[in-house]
């Protein structure tokens, strides 16, 4: 389908640029079974997404044989997608108000940015924690990942190391960049560790991918009753 009158991209497009979202990238055959559609049918579309510069392809030798390409959003194909900050920005403001006396005297701004935010994450932890699922550490990344996107706090699946990385775009991060003392690479580091009820480890700056403002290692295990969701420390 083409974009709608209101700049939007429906229908099975739709449905691939918003895997390509959530997982960072992906072949034609990653598409296809995700998708429950022929190959064929997949390249189609990606061929339309590509002549509109939506996405991109690479190719990726592995191994022996023909090299796999693999498709991932272009700046302008992840434009397509709003950021919720309207919500976030109602939380941070509640917790502002909702701050004492006490807990403002003698802190200087960034002190309380800290605060605020941190506050903010035990809040969403004890919202969503009961409510994400999965037997294994990915399978509960991708149900936290549709909970934590619509409060504006965007992440992407990588493995293209080898390795189970979440890379960030989060709320928590931006803050962490624009305001002195808050750090908000811990505080998303912290929400997704209990989240997932693994441990969780922020990675250097040196590796995190220039579209990105963060990113995390995410031990890799398997659960039978689940995890247990941790209480928040930042």
């Amino acid at each position: 389908m083409t974009p709608t009158t209101n700049g939007r991209i429906e229908g099975t497009r739709e449905q691939i640029l918003n895997i390509l979202r959530r997982s960072q990238s992906g072949s034609v055959e990653d598409l296809a079974r995700e998708l429950g559609l022929a190959g064929a049918t997949v390249r189609r579309h990606l061929d339309v997404l590509l002549r509109d510069d939506y996405v991109s392809v690479a190719q990726v030798r592995g191994g022996t044989g023909r090299p796999k390409h693999f498709f991932s959003l272009t700046e302008r194909g992840a434009e397509l997608f709003p950021h919720h900050y309207v919500r976030i920005t109602h939380r941070l403001l509640e917790e502002i108000v909702a701050l004492t006396p006490a807990e403002t005297a003698g802190r200087d701004g960034g002190e309380l940015a800290e605060l605020v935010v941190g506050k903010m994450c035990e809040r969403l932890l004890v919202e969503y924690g009961p409510r994400v699922t999965g037997a294994t550490s990915e399978e509960r990344i991708l149900s936290a990942l549709t909970l934590l996107e619509d409060e504006g706090l965007d992440f992407a699946i990588d493995r293209s190391g080898g390795e189970l990385r979440l890379l960030g775009r989060g709320l928590c991060a931006r803050i962490g960049h624009g305001a002195a003392g808050a750090d908000g690479v811990a505080h998303d580091r912290a929400l997704l560790e209990r989240l997932l009820g693994v441990p969780v480890t922020a990675l250097p700056a040196e590796e995190v991918p220039h579209e990105f403002l963060c990113a995390f290692l995410v031990e890799e295990r398997s659960f039978v009753d689940g995890p247990r969701v941790a209480e928040y420390h930042s």
